[in-house]
Order: structure tokens, then C-alpha cells, then sequence
């Protein structure tokens, strides 16, 4: 009897010693920021093409109706540096509509008296009710994610003919676009959080939060100052990718006072202070409305250049400037990009302005 005794106490003993074990080494709570985990579909075959590649579908007399005026519209450009476009479009017939299903981007332009191909496919794949709302309305357009692939967007025009058809691509060109943006920005988010986030409780002593991937360190820290700035630099430096910064500013504003001069000033102050002595290039810049974090807001967007280093290093930047009524406190949010051997830098911009988006006033 006392043999069985002694051998229970031993296992109890052992079974609570290894639950201690387990206890000390269980790892610390991970990080995430999870608002754009479910931008895919991960049950999906993997999507093809580039993020900010749209391939357009249409023949005949329908090409004709929206050719000019999706290119123009999708393929945009906005004055960082140089001109950038936001979008590359290439325009498809229906021979090659099967071909490209996995694609990320896709539109679909057809007719329902259209005997081409792609208005054949539309339908042909849309249902039945889609297709009565069409003939009830004159022209729709349907918005379709994820639908073949895991992470795509595909948007259908349809109209009774092409004239209704052409006139359905004028009145929804700017809502077509931006439908493409806010996918390209969300992609963007959704590999950039696939890293740990710095956690809240880094700025516990802070009147705010924001979501920053571990990748990145602290360049800049100026608490009486009221600005904290970080860094990410590439491991190695040779490769072709860029200084990325996310900085934040706040002061006290008894009431909104936000504008471009604001803006301008204050990035100015911020770059003699904090940045080194970067400075906006010959007030070459762009003001315009946005909203930023729920809050409306100004972004103002151009060419940084530093002209105390050899050859007047430069680069693009970024402030969104926004004023929290509650706190009665103004704040800037600041980004950097120095990419020297990249032509491009919208795609780096773009991403860093979801960063800055995730700003949070305590």
C-alpha cells in the first residue's frame, strides 16, 4: 500500500515539476496587427500578376467605348520625384480570357446584345439575377473579390449596349480606380504585418499608439519634444531597397489650425531638428485632402533633399497632419523614403502611408 502511495506522490511530483517547466518556458504573447489578415483568401490557389498590373477585357465596339478612358483614368500619375503612375494597364481580347483567371486584376467589358467573346463569358458566368438587374438598369458594375484565386479583385461592365456601356465607364471611372487603389494599399499592409508589431506597451507614457513591424528600430526619440521617428534599413546594404522612416510629431492646438503652411513649417522644423537637416526641395510639393486614421486631415507629398551632403542627397517623403478635438492636440505624421538606385518610389510611399494609418490618439 505504501508502494503505491509513494509511486502516486512521485508522479504528482514529476507531473508538476514538468508543468513548471513548461510554465517558465512558454513564449511570451506575440504581436500582430490583424486588420488585413482576412484580405485573402488563403483556401484559394495562389493569385498571379503584379499588384498594380490590370488586365482589361473587352472587343470590338466595346474596346472602343472604354478603352481611353479606363487607360486614363487607371493609368494616372502623381508628381513625387518624377512622375509616377499609379497602375499599368493592358488590354486583352476574349481569346486569352481563360488564360488569365488567376490573375490578380481583371475587368470585364461586355454587352448583353454583345456577340464577342467577353461579353459572351460575362453571360455566360454571371447569375442569372446580375443579368436581369442589367437588363432592368441599362448598365451595372459588379465587384468581385477572391473569386478564382486567393487575393483578387475583379470588376465586371456590363450594359444593354455599347453607348450604355461607354457612358457607364465615364460615370464610374473615379470609383474604379479607387477600388484598385485601396486593393493595391491593402496588399501592401497585408505583407507588411506578416511581421510582429512593435507592442503597445512601448509607448505606455505616450499619447498614442502606432502599429510598427519589429523590422524597423527606433532612429529618433525626443519625448519633451514630443516626436519619436523610426528606421528600416535593409540588411544588406547593397540591395534595391530602400530607407523607409515613420515618424510622429504631436503639439498642443487649442483649435484646428491644420494647414498647409502648418504642415509645411513644421516638417521644415522637423527636418532641421530631427532629420538631419532634410528639407522639402524648393517648396516643390503637393497639399491635398485626405483622411488619415478616421481623422480629416492634409497630406502634403513631394521631394526631401538634404543639402548638406555631398551632391544634395534626396528622396520622396510624406506628412498626413490631422487635429484630435478631444486632446486638442495637432500631430504629424512623417515619411521618408531614400531610395537612391529605385526609380520608382510610390509603391514604398504607399505602403508606408498604411503604416502611418494605423496611428491610434489614446
Amino acid at each position: 500500500m505504501k508502494k503505491c502511495f509513494y509511486l502516486t506522490l512521485i508522479l504528482i511530483l514529476v507531473s508538476l515539476v514538468a508543468c513548471k517547466k513548461q510554465e517558465t518556458t512558454k513564449e511570451p504573447p506575440k504581436n500582430f496587427y490583424t486588420k488585413y489578415q482576412n484580405l485573402v483568401d488563403l483556401s484559394k490557389p495562389l493569385a498571379f500578376g503584379d499588384d498594380n498590373v490590370i488586365y482589361i477585357f473587352a472587343e470590338d465596339n466595346n474596346l472602343k467605348s472604354v478603352e481611353s478612358s479606363l487607360n486614363a483614368s487607371l493609368t494616372r500619375t502623381i508628381q513625387i520625384i518624377i512622375d509616377e503612375p499609379y497602375f499599368t494597364t493592358e488590354f486583352k481580347d476574349g481569346s486569352e480570357i481563360n488564360d488569365f483567371t488567376n490573375y490578380k486584376n481583371l475587368i470585364y467589358c461586355g454587352t448583353l446584345d454583345g456577340k464577342d467573346r467577353v461579353s459572351t463569358f460575362i453571360t455566360s458566368t454571371l447569375a442569372p439575377s446580375y443579368i436581369d438587374l442589367v437588363r432592368k438598369n441599362g448598365s451595372e458594375m459588379f465587384v468581385v473579390n477572391n473569386f478564382y484565386v486567393r487575393d483578387q479583385l475583379i470588376i465586371y461592365l456590363i450594359a444593354k449596349d455599347a453607348t450604355s456601356l461607354k457612358n457607364l465607364v465615364k460615370e464610374r471611372n473615379e470609383q474604379i480606380f479607387n477600388y484598385y487603389l485601396d486593393r493595391y494599399k491593402q496588399r501592401l499592409a497585408y505583407q507588411v504585418y506578416f511581421n510582429e508589431v512593435i507592442a503597445d506597451d512601448y509607448f505606455a507614457d505616450l499619447p498614442f499608439t502606432i502599429k510598427i513591424p519589429v523590422l524597423y528600430m527606433v532612429f529618433k526619440e525626443d519625448k519633451p519634444g514630443h516626436f519619436l521617428s523610426f528606421i528600416y534599413q535593409p540588411a544588406n546594404p547593397n540591395s534595391n531597397l530602400p530607407d523607409k522612416y515613420v515618424s510622429v510629431y504631436y503639439e498642443s492646438m487649442p483649435e484646428n489650425q491644420i494647414s498647409e503652411d502648418w504642415i509645411y513649417r513644421t516638417r521644415q522644423m522637423l527636418g532641421k531638428k530631427y532629420l538631419d537637416g532634410d528639407e522639402i526641395y524648393d517648396k516643390k510639393y503637393t497639399t491635398e485632402k485626405v483622411k488619415i486614421a478616421e481623422y480629416d486631415g492634409l497630406k502634403m507629398y513631394g521631394h526631401w533633399i538634404n543639402k548638406k551632403l555631398s551632391g544634395g542627397v534626396g528622396g520622396a517623403f510624406q506628412s498626413f497632419a490631422f487635429w484630435d478635438a478631444k486632446t486638442k492636440t495637432a500631430y504629424l505624421v512623417d515619411n521618408i523614403i531614400y531610395a537612391p538606385n529605385i526609380t520608382y518610389k510610390l509603391p514604398y510611399l504607399l505602403e508606408l502611408e498604411m503604416v502611418s494609418q494605423s496611428i491610434t490618439i489614446k
